[in-house]
Order: C-alpha cells, then sequence, then structure tokens
C-alpha cells in the first residue's frame, strides 16, 4: 500500500459542515450508503492502526495521543488528548465527517457529547477474535475502501483457520495481569482470553462476572495459574524493572512471560500480530 499523507485543517468550515450534513442527514450516525466520509478522528490507537490499514490514512485529521502505529506514518497528526479524556472542543474545532471510538476503550459521555453537537460517531466493540475480520469489512465499507479492507479481512481469516485447524496440544491455566498496585487480570469474556484459548489457554479467573476484575497473586496460584502474563499495556511490564518481584509473588516454579501487550489486545489490523504471537506461545509452551 501506498503511504498516504494525513488531512490538514479544513479550508473552509461551510463546505465541512454541507459535506457533513450530506454524509449523516440531520442527525449524528453516520448512515452507510452515501459518500465516503472525507475527514475523520480517530480516538482509538487499534482503530487508528486498522484506519490506516485499510487505506484511510488521507482521511485521518486528528487521532488520540496514544495512536502512535503504524510506526512513521502518523507524524504531524492533529492529537486531541487521549482515549479517556479527548478534547471534544478541538475535535469539534477540526469539523471531522466522522469520528471513529470504541465502546470500552472510549467513555460514554465523550461520545454523547460529540453527538449531541452533530457529530457522528462509530462505535465499535470485536468481543471475539472471530469478530475482527468482519470488523476490518466494516470499516472498508464505510471509507469506500473495500479493495483494500477485504484482503486484510481475509488473511485474518486464514490464519484463524490455520490455528483452529491445528488445536494445540496441551491447555494451560494462567493468569494475565493488567495492573498492579491494585492487581488486576480479565476475564474469559475479553477479547485476550479469546486469543489465548487459541494457544491452550485457560484463566484462571475466567468465570469472573467483572470484565477487568481485582485479583491478588496469592488467589491465583491458589486457583492453580502455572503461567502468568505481564503485557507492555495498560500497565507497562517491564523484564528489566519486575522479573525479580513477580518471581518473588509468583514463584520461580511458575512462567512468568513479559510479551507485548499491543499484541495481545489490539484488534484489526494488530490480530495478525496476536495470532503469530499465539503460533510462538504453542511453541515456547511446547504445545
Amino acid at each position: 500500500m501506498l503511504a498516504e499523507q494525513p488531512a490538514g485543517p479544513p479550508a473552509d468550515h461551510g463546505k465541512v459542515a454541507k459535506r457533513r450534513r450530506a454524509i449523516t442527514g440531520e442527525g449524528s450516525r453516520f448512515r452507510l450508503g452515501r459518500v465516503p466520509p472525507g475527514r475523520v478522528v480517530s480516538l482509538c490507537p487499534s482503530i487508528t492502526e486498522t484506519l490506516v490499514a485499510v487505506g484511510g490514512l488521507s482521511r485521518l485529521a486528528a487521532a488520540t495521543r496514544f495512536c502512535t502505529r503504524p510506526k512513521g506514518l502518523l507524524w504531524g497528526l492533529p492529537r486531541v488528548g487521549g482515549t479517556k479524556d479527548p478534547d471534544v472542543g478541538r475535535i469539534l474545532d477540526l469539523a471531522p465527517d466522522l469520528v471513529f471510538a470504541n465502546e470500552e476503550e472510549n467513555r460514554r459521555e465523550d461520545i454523547e457529547a460529540l453527538r449531541a453537537a452533530g457529530v457522528a460517531v462509530d462505535v465499535s466493540f470485536p468481543r471475539r477474535v472471530r469478530d475482527v475480520p468482519a470488523d476490518v469489512r466494516r470499516l472498508g465499507r464505510i471509507l469506500g475502501t473495500t479493495d483494500q479492507s477485504e484482503p486484510l479481512a481475509l488473511q485474518i481469516e486464514r490464519e484463524i483457520v490455520d490455528l483452529e485447524a491445528s488445536p494445540p496440544r496441551g491447555r494451560f491455566r494462567y493468569a494475565y495481569w493488567i495492573w498492579m498496585e491494585p492487581w488486576m487480570t480479565i476475564s474469559g469474556d475479553t477479547y485476550v482470553a479469546d486469543l489465548l484459548r487459541l494457544a491452550g489457554g485457560e484463566g484462571v479467573f475466567e468465570l469472573e462476572t467483572e470484565r477487568y476484575p481485582p485479583a491478588m497473586p496469592a488467589e491465583a496460584l491458589r486457583r492453580g495459574a502455572t503461567v502468568h502474563f505481564f503485557p507492555s499495556e495498560p500497565f507497562a511490564f517491564r523484564e528489566r524493572r519486575h522479573a525479580a518481584l513477580v518471581e518473588e509473588l509468583f514463584g520461580r516454579e511458575t512462567r512468568r512471560l513479559f510479551v507485548e501487550g499491543d499484541d495481545y489486545c489490539w484488534h484489526g489490523a494488530r490480530t495478525l500480530d496476536g495470532l503469530a504471537a499465539m503460533k510462538r506461545l504453542r511453541q515456547e509452551l511446547r504445545f
């Protein structure tokens, strides 16, 4: 794919507002089947990466400060705060045709504020790995770039089928830690847990009703977790800083894996990296 340049500030706010009305009508929801959006804002890093992957870089008017991928392609792109604290006023000044958000990553009040101001907001929430190809196709339809979204969706589907066609020879019980002080983990009702199932993982907190419950290391051990994951995000676990601590807490007899959080929790284009990580994990755990 040829690299495109991010969209700059609008030259004529009147023309932008007219185009937005043509796309969304009087409401705040984007309507498929009309003119593709000319200017979009992304409030979620994984969505930003996927928008670029399906040919939407030239449409990006802004993104959050956490949107850093694809590396090297987002230099100079205006920033509109973080995922939990977007600058709604700045977004309105940029006059986007459509804002992309994630139900879990972004706050409802910010989405409602944008919609109340007449801005169309597309909210997605892939909960399972198999949800991702359909979501990639949907983004392509919205942008009018199905020629680029379809090959990506098909590639993800092929990789899923490849993993499922050769199920792991064994299972392992794990805890995936997303935070410390307080310690927090994941339930089975998460994208990460669904991804880890492809490698043979069974979460010891899988049946918790909270998707991201608080938990203690001792409880994970009591429930039989023999593999513990320490991702680089959302908490920045680093082997050089935390290896001694987690060995003391979880014991030398457990497997303590420091992993790239983006590969495990980002969906969309990054799902390919997640699936590749599951293949490597099988080999590392001899499954």
